[in-house]
């Protein structure tokens, strides 16, 4: 039996001991096998590593949010592959020594590679199946920038009034017992001004501030969806949250929209404002504070700061006035800033007719709360000069209470009712919209918001509806405004009105209109876009003959109303966003037309009978996924076009053709196009298309959607171009349109080797400001001029010089006009100058960003790096090669000190090899550095000469 165990036994060893000397030999075998899936392995996860990165570019550029996970994905993919290639590099090194399959081959060395080979590759796939997670999302859209970060604080010194209420407020705020605070008091008086200010206050107090302005018509849903982050913040987070609700009229159940509130939620604090008392004690406040009307000295104050200290104090008979229109403001910040700001320029004469009628009373039939301000406001809009800021102004009013004003929108109903004489262009039309709001704004009577947009102070709005309801309009206007109310019909009660000019019906969400002909005679404007429609009936637009600018956008719209071809006199029709829109050949009757925009609708053709709008100046068939050409000749009958905005990804050589893209070289007017085309199309251009001599365009040839980023929309850049999954070279038209380019964009360019010469040629580069190269695997550089180049160049010029008679001039400076650098996943990049360093200067370059680019060496030379003095952010990441960011430079050149007066952010991460910021014996100093992080590299110079003092 102890026989029959042990022989069991000893078996058994046997099999382990073969199995695992199996195992070591096979190690030994599949030595190269081994090694070459490892190789193979970290290719793909460096291709899904690239393709990630681009997604994280381009989120970047939009300003998103990674997503959770996304960024340590990253970081751990260039830690296995850094250690991969460290082994690969260490393999090599053995193989240069006895490590080869000779006599005296190592086989402990083998087996050792192998094994390690097979580990790597295991943590690889693991780390690849982790990434195809990221590979379609790695972002969120950013939030907006919160009020409280954009809010610039108020100067309250010496207006104790303000200062006292604020105190109070703060106070309340402060207070764990209460909840709820309510602050109260007349339009205009500055409550929605002191409420910011709280927020600006106590903002380190809160993990959320959330601003809602409520008005006369409250929208639930919209307050639900500003609430629903913070509800739950403050619910299952236990956090703090302050929300304030600005300009409620009526009791607000806060429960109903969605607001927690309670003795178990008292980390939810609410700031009401109202213009009534009642309505604060309704909502159950616990704290209620009067803002009240500022004191005669105050008010004074604040009139001063406006009007100008030294303009009063020169002229005692101005000052006198000054004192006594003061007083007729009634207290009032909204209505003292209004009346200082239209009077400060103005004569003595006319401060004296404006003090006789500011003591006028405002019309009786009016609201008591409006009347206190209408007189003063009605002044400030009379005061203007300009007619064209009063029709914007008036225009203003038609948009829903508090919302946001788009100035293209403005432009647009401009021209269509014709406020703008002497048009030049459409673009003329945005340039003068764009200096009647500034005038509007330095009024007071409009209000700036981000993205260059506007919007209407309730009060100056409620004005403005007044002098356009009533006698007192200077052009005896009648609007009727009903944008906003969340109406679903209109059904209006009289069939007629006389004197009706305007009626906006804006946000709402009207399904249906009346199946009867309304009579409108004078109207010229109709507004109904942002609603619910999908029918219009044939005979509504059979009594609007006049109307010149008709909104429909967004909504559901199917098919356009047979009456629409009675409005003979239309300039502007937008039909954009009704994406089941398909026939659009009814509009070819509205010859008057010059705005046409059927952005995102389903039309597959331009047809013929748009050919018959010879007056029309801007097409917009943006976006329009269906759209598959345009009707022969319809482009060039199009004789006094402007600006034409469409495309398409359909391949096909005849595309250019199809578009009637060759007949824009006919029109004389034409200034703009945006095209979007499949990228094979690039190279089907014809020539004699002469776009380059356009003042703006916008260009992208893309295979379908894959590449959706875009150059930053700067609004300097009026002139883009992006060619993505194409090979160079490019023919001549394309040339041309780089050489004009503001910004380029070249996405995976097969056999670009530069920009200069390759895609320029000899010609300028002055009008370039944006460099994006993504992908480009025969990229080696960004300039590259041979001696043969130089000597040429030189030859060039001294000859020209002895034909006109004057001495050599200076060599051309490459990039003197670039402000971004953008260059992502170039394999073959190893320097961005390889040329003589007094051809470049990058004098106006504001932020430069370098990833992947795993051969490059070094990014400036010591001459260029000393040009940088616009420089705001430097960023490289993921360039394995990289040694030092600045070379050159000597004891001759060390009394020079490199200075970056403006740069605020460096990065710099992973980069293995980087050794030194700067290679010479300069000193760097950058005075404006606020930020700076270094992640896995070997730079040995972080302290000490080139961070200085920096406190980090």
């Amino acid at each position: 039996m102890a026989e029959e165990v042990a022989n069991t036994v000893a078996g058994k060893i046997v099999d382990l001991l073969f199995s695992g000397a199996k195992r070591e030999i096979d190690y030994i075998r599949n030595y190269t096998k081994n090694v070459g899936k490892l190789e193979s392995e970290a290719r793909k996860l460096k291709g899904i590593r690239g393709r990630i990165q681009q997604r994280i570019d381009a989120a970047e550029g939009n300003g998103e949010i990674l997503l959770a996970g996304v960024q340590e994905w990253m970081d751990k993919a260039e830690i296995e592959l850094s250690k991969v290639e460290e082994f690969l590099e260490e393999v090599a090194n053995a193989k240069k020594t006895c490590f080869n399959l000779r006599p005296c081959v190592n086989l402990g060395a083998l087996y050792h590679y192998s094994k390690m080979a097979i580990n790597n590759t295991s943590f690889l796939l693991d780390q690849q199946k982790d990434g195809e997670t990221h590979e379609n999302r790695v972002s969120i859209p950013a939030p907006t920038p919160r009020l409280v970060d954009l809010y610039q604080t108020k100067n309250l010194e010496d207006i104790d009034t303000h200062k006292l209420a604020l105190r109070e407020i703060i106070e309340a705020i402060k207070d764990e017992s209460i909840q709820m605070v309510g602050i109260y008091g007349s339009g205009g008086v500055g409550k929605t001004t002191l409420a910011k200010e709280v927020a600006a206050e106590v903002k380190n107090l809160f993990a959320e501030i959330v601003f809602i302005t409520v008005s006369q018509t409250v929208d639930v849903k919209e307050i639900q969806k500003h609430v629903e982050k913070a509800a739950k913040r403050i619910i299952i987070n236990k956090e703090k949250v302050l929300i304030i609700l600005d300009d409620i009229w009526k009791k607000l159940v806060l429960s109903d929209v969605g607001i927690p509130c309670g003795n178990n939620h008292m980390n939810c604090k609410i700031l009401l404002t109202s213009r009534s008392r009642n309505v604060c004690e309704g909502m159950n406040a616990d704290r209620n504070i009067c803002v009240n009307t500022l004191k005669k000295e105050e008010a004074w104050v604040l009139f001063k700061r406006i009007v100008g200290d030294e303009k009063l104090a020169n002229d005692s008979g101005l000052e006198k006035i000054a004192k006594e229109v003061t007083e007729e403001c009634g207290g009032l910040p909204l209505i003292i800033q209004a009346v200082g700001n239209a009077l400060k320029n103005k004569k003595i004469d006319i401060w004296e007719a404006a003090l006789d009628r500011l003591r006028k009373h405002a019309p009786l039939e009016i609201d008591q709360e409006i009347r206190k301000a209408f007189t003063h406001l009605k002044l400030s809009y009379d005061l203007l000069d300009s007619k064209e800021a009063k029709s914007c102004f008036l225009l203003c009013s038609l948009f829903k209470e508090d919302g946001i004003i788009s100035l293209l929108s403005l432009a647009e109903y401009g021209v269509g009712i014709g406020i703008f004489k002497d048009l030049d262009s459409i673009n003329d039309a945005e340039k003068r919209v764009r200096m009647a709001v500034d005038t509007l704004t330095s009024s007071c009577l409009l209000l700036s918001k981000l993205g260059g947009a506007v919007k209407m102070h309730d009060v100056v709005r409620d004005v403005a509806l007044l002098i356009t309801s009533s006698s007192e309009g200077e052009e005896k206007e009648k609007f009727l405004v009903e944008a906003g109310k969340g109406l679903t019909e209109w059904q209006p009660r009289n069939k007629t009105s006389d004197r009706y000019t305007k009626i906006s019906l804006m946000d709402n969400r009207i399904e249906k209109l009346p199946h009867h002909q309304l009579h409108f005679p004078l109207l010229d404007t109709f507004l109904i876009r942002r609603n619910y429609l999908s029918v219009i009936p044939d005979e509504f637009f059979g009594g609007m003959k006049e109307v010149k600018v008709l909104d429909m956008s967004y909504n559901k719209i199917t098919s356009l109303p047979q009456s629409l071809k009675l409005l003979t006199k239309l300039i502007t029709l937008d039909i954009s966003y009704n994406k089941n829109l398909i026939e659009i050949c009814i509009v070819g009757e509205l010859k008057d037309l010059e705005i046409l925009k059927v952005r995102k609708t389903g039309i597959k053709v331009i047809p013929e009978e748009i050919g018959q709008l010879t007056n029309l100046r801007l097409l917009d068939a943006g976006e329009c996924d269906d759209l598959s050409h345009v009707a022969p000749g319809v482009i060039s009958k199009l004789t006094w076009l402007e600006e034409l905005y469409f495309g398409t990804y359909i391949n096909d050589k005849n595309a250019v053709s199809r578009f009637g893209l060759m007949e824009i070289s006919k029109l004389k007017s034409f200034r703009a196009l945006h095209l979007s085309m499949h990228s094979d199309d690039c190279h089907l251009f014809p020539q004699g298309t002469c776009f380059e001599k356009l003042k703006e365009f916008y260009f992208r040839f893309c295979k379908g959607e894959r590449f959706l980023f875009e150059i930053e929309s700067k609004s300097y850049l009026k002139r883009r171009l992006h060619i993505s999954e194409s090979n160079f070279p490019f023919k001549m038209p394309i040339k041309k349109l780089f050489q004009v380019s503001d910004g380029i964009m070249l996405t995976l360019i097969a056999g670009l080797d530069n920009i200069i010469p390759d895609l320029y040629g000899e010609s300028t580069i002055d009008e370039l400001k944006s460099i994006r190269m993504i992908s480009c695997e025969n990229a080696s550089c960004l300039v590259k001029i041979t001696d043969e180049d130089e000597d040429a160049t030189q030859t060039f010029v001294a000859s020209n010089d002895l034909m006109l008679g004057q001495r050599k001039t200076t060599k051309e400076k490459y990039f003197s006009q670039v402000e971004d650098i953008r260059l992502t996943d170039l394999k073959s990049l190893k320097l961005l100058f390889d040329c003589s360093f007094q051809y470049i200067s990058l004098r106006n370059l504001q932020d430069i960003e370098i990833s992947d680019c795993y051969s490059l060496l070094t990014v400036f030379p010591l001459s260029v790096a000393q040009g940088l003095s616009n420089l705001r952010r430097l960023e490289i990441r993921g360039c394995n090669s990289l040694m030092v960011v600045i070379s050159g430079g000597d004891e001759h050149t060390a009394e020079n000190d490199i200075v970056f007066p403006r740069l605020t952010h460096i990065l710099l991460w992973f980069l293995p090899q980087l050794k030194s910021f700067y290679s010479g014996d300069s000193t760097v100093k950058y005075p404006s550095l606020e930020f700076i992080r270094e992640a896995q590299s070997k730079i040995n110079d972080l302290s000490g000469k080139w961070i200085g003092s920096l406190q980090i």
